[in-house]
């Protein structure tokens, strides 16, 4: 039977988890991996069935704490960095990534798993036909790719070939890409040039799709993904939050705290001078969540 090898990650934002984990560990009877700093221990204590990944600068540590908080202050270039480690650690596993601002309403690994008997690598689509992108070359070139995956919850057998760890970290961190690759081999999102990677050795399942062609539409009404309620960026504003020089772009900066914001307002209880974010959807999905049962009421 192949190992499987569920994780998560809030490093400098674990305050984030609690809600995570409590309705995670309610739909599931999995362990679940948490990679965080030592100082934020304290957050998940009280969980069994997790197990914590200490990242810190001793020589035990899966990768320093001090590479990973000078790749952070560059936005998902921690993130990168630490997942080509990962990957590295856990070779011919399936790997299943699940974020840490995601609230579940029901049970997901199974069905990541059921998309792992049939690809290389599933997910809910991406898709790369519904693109804004100004530059017509571009453009034509994102028309013909096929969808990726969304990361937020997603799974992939870790069979990358004879990539090197920095090839990894290559092809999970799109801002090192060369202007020839951004305009005639484009990627939308972290994480697409490794999904294409392991879509051409093992092929791609899409999760809640009506189905498997190379492109298609996402939903937020699937099956799947009603079993969440997904958040964006609530980590990356937690800590621009905490470290405000962090270097990132002001929509990017703007957008990711207004996201804590409300996940701050809801989840955790705390409402911070930032103005949350304006999402009638995930606001309804909020007013009816049964913290209890972390199930939705019905109104």
């Amino acid at each position: 039977m192949e190992r499987v090898y569920v994780w998560t990650e809030a490093l400098g934002c674990g305050e984030i988890l609690p809600p995570m984990l409590r309705s995670f560990l309610r739909h599931h009877d999995v362990s679940i991996n948490v990679f965080i700093y030592e100082e934020d221990l304290h957050y998940i204590s009280e969980f069994d069935g997790v197990t914590p990944i200490v990242i810190n600068d001793t020589i035990q540590s899966l990768v320093k704490k001090s590479a990973l908080m000078a790749a952070f202050s560059e936005g998902h270039k921690g993130t990168a960095l630490l997942w080509s480690h990962i990957i590295e650690a856990n070779k011919d596993a399936l790997l299943i990534h699940l974020d840490a601002d995601t609230i579940f309403l029901g049970e997901v690994v199974s069905k990541i798993l059921n998309g792992l008997t049939e690809a290389g690598v599933t997910g809910t689509r991406r898709p790369y036909r519904q693109t804004n992108s100004r530059n017509y070359l571009r453009k034509l070139h994102l028309l013909a790719r096929p969808d990726a995956v969304n990361t937020h919850a997603f799974g992939f057998r870790n069979k990358i070939g004879s990539l090197s760890r920095e090839e990894v970290f290559d092809l999970i961190f799109v801002n090192n890409r060369t202007l020839f690759q951004k305009i005639f081999n484009p990627v939308l999102d972290f994480f697409d040039p490794m999904t294409f990677h392991i879509r051409s050795i093992s092929g791609i399942h899409y999760i809640d799709s009506k189905n498997q062609r190379k492109s298609g539409k996402y939903s937020r009404y699937g099956k799947f993904e009603s079993s969440m309620i997904s958040f964006a960026a609530v980590g990356s504003g937690c800590n621009f939050y905490k470290n405000p020089h962090t270097k990132t772009s002001d929509g990017y900066r703007q957008f990711a705290l207004s996201s804590f914001s409300l996940y701050s307002k809801y989840l955790l209880s705390n409402e911070i001078e930032v103005i949350p974010l304006d999402s009638p959807y995930l606001v309804n999905l909020l007013d009816r969540l049964d913290v209890n049962t972390w199930t939705l009421k019905e109104f």
